[in-house]
């Protein structure tokens, strides 16, 4: 199919286009057989009959889908955020662990812009962002693989990840997520550094872990810097695009801080933890579940070849990046470490493991598919190189 698209002579530029449509169509497809065909935009949400929140959802539309409780999700916090976008309304105080949810707060407030205030609007808003979130990332990844000269079908990947095609079931941010990072690369390779400013603050403020895009950038820079020896005359307005990201985010905790009086970095336990560690007791929680119900040995059955497959993939794509070939190499890098940090909890259960590992997933599969081939130099090329603001 994809050779009939290419000697029919579709431009690149429809190329990425198509790999966004095809992402975001996929998105569709999955909410769609999620729900068995009978989509419910409120029900995506995931809130729960006894959450605390579930009274004031009822109240803004009588008809609003609550969930039976194991299948509260996180998209109750997005939409709690959107409700009360700055802490100054009731939505915070009926969501547990607040300050935690408000330390990543971007997804809910697109919610709450998309939707005009309008709080009946804001599952379907939800639903939007996602698919716009896969559209982008589409689009993007397959703009970076153009950049070093590889095929604008790279942009499919996003289209075929498991971990961001559920993260648009339910309602949460990998998609946007995903968009923002390739889009502030896409922005830096280009030049547009103000855009790019833009972009990595946004992209601090979606999720705390994403402060490895600013750290990655200025981890490539500088070695591109110890390999040139070049004085860059655009340092100065480089250095601003990459602590907008950092900068944003402490405001933001700061104010958090002074609303709620607790830091929105107090995880609950299993969420976070040493090396490797999380991985560890994943495995050995896992292997328990094998001899508890069949519910429980499923997922105790299911969880080690995941668990071993995403971490070989993350860890493949992090091995490559350290030649640091391409601008979003030492993010890959940064990822990889984040992720292997996850405690037990984010681990354990598959569908955990492949939402909260989708974006460091996706960027290693492309960065294994833009690597240079052998005959080609591992320096890159000038037109690489970006062009003046």
């Amino acid at each position: 199919m994809l050779r009939l698209v290419t000697a029919i002579g579709v431009s690149d530029r429809m190329r990425s286009a198509c790999c966004g449509v095809a992402a975001a169509c996929a998105g569709g497809l999955s909410i769609f057989a999620a729900q068995n065909g009978h989509v419910s935009l409120t029900a995506l949400v995931g809130i729960a009959a006894n959450d605390g929140i579930a009274p004031l959802a009822r109240q803004s539309d009588p008809r609003f889908d609550l969930v039976t409780p194991p299948r509260h999700y996180d998209g109750t916090y997005y939409y709690a955020i959107a409700r009360d976008p700055v802490l100054l309304r009731s939505a915070h105080t009926l969501i547990d662990q607040a300050a935690y949810r408000y330390g990543h707060p971007v997804h809910g407030w697109l919610a709450s812009a998309l939707s005009f205030g309008n709080a009946g609007a804001v599952p379907l808003a939800l639903v939007v962002l996602s698919l716009l979130g896969l559209a982008g990332a589409g689009w993007g990844f397959s703009q970076l693989a153009l950049s070093y000269s590889k095929s604008a079908w790279v942009g499919l990947v996003p289209a075929v990840s498991p971990g961001l095609l559920y993260a648009a079931t339910v309602d949460t941010t990998e998609t946007v997520g995903a968009a923002l990072i390739c889009l502030s690369f896409v922005s830096w390779l280009r030049g547009r550094f103000t855009v790019a400013a833009v972009l990595i603050a946004v992209t601090c403020l979606d999720k705390e872990q994403y402060i490895a895009v600013p750290v990655g950038l200025l981890g490539w820079e500088v070695a591109r810097y110890a390999k040139s020896r070049e004085r860059d005359k655009r340092w100065s307005i480089k250095l601003v695009a990459i602590l907008a990201g950092p900068a944003a985010l402490s405001l933001w905790y700061l104010y958090v801080h002074s609303r709620l009086h607790t830091w929105p970095w107090s995880y609950e336990p299993g969420n976070l933890g040493g090396p490797f560690s999380g991985w560890r007791d994943a495995l050995d929680l896992a292997w328990m579940e094998t001899n508890g119900n069949f519910e429980q040995s499923e997922i105790g059955t299911l969880a080690p070849p995941v668990l071993v497959a995403t971490a070989l993939l993350i860890l493949l794509g992090a091995v490559v990046a350290l030649r640091l070939y391409a601008v979003f190499d030492a993010t890959l890098i940064g990822l990889a470490v984040i992720t292997s940090l996850q405690g037990w909890r984010t681990l354990v259960f598959p569908h955990e493991l492949l939402r909260t590992s989708a974006v460091a997933a996706t960027l290693a599969v492309v960065a294994l598919l833009t690597r240079p081939r052998a005959r080609e130099p591992a320096e890159q090329r000038d037109d690489h190189e970006t062009t003046r603001e």
